[in-house]
């Protein structure tokens, strides 16, 4: 077997195994009462932080939970226990994705991941546009 060959094949299988990790791991979001009337499985819901409603975390009594409500896609509202130390940014995040089950009338997730706003929205580029048509 030539050496080109070899090398498209362990590339080609590359490729393959990439595409196939990247199918299986892509969880579905769904909302609060399909994760509730589910099994004990783990579910994707996600959401936006109910800023209305208070982030308990008291690392005294127990820095290994964080407590909120969340909205999820669907207008559905849950209290949420995350299962870790409430991540920096918590209450200016965009939104949530939360990884976890439903009991009862809490989700509890041991995993969260945040979309946190970007110093590249629309107002800083209309910020900038002005202080470039300011300067000419």
């Amino acid at each position: 077997m030539k050496r080109s060959h070899l090398i498209l094949l362990l590339l080609t299988a590359g490729m393959v195994g990439t595409l196939i990790a990247t199918l299986t791991s892509t969880a579905r979001s769904v909302s609060f009462p399909e994760a509730a009337a589910g099994d004990a499985s783990t579910y994707k819901v996600s959401g936006t932080l109910v800023r209305e409603e208070p982030v308990v975390y008291d690392p005294q009594v127990d820095a290994g939970l964080t407590r909120f409500t969340m909205r999820d896609r669907e207008g559905n509202v849950a209290q949420v226990h995350l299962y870790e130390a409430k991540p920096t940014g918590l209450e200016n995040s965009e939104s949530i994705d939360l990884y976890g089950h439903f009991d009862g009338q809490t989700f509890h997730a041991d995993r969260m991941l945040m979309k946190c706003p970007s110093k590249y929205n629309e107002q800083n580029h209309v910020l900038g546009e002005d202080t470039q048509t300011a300067g000419a």
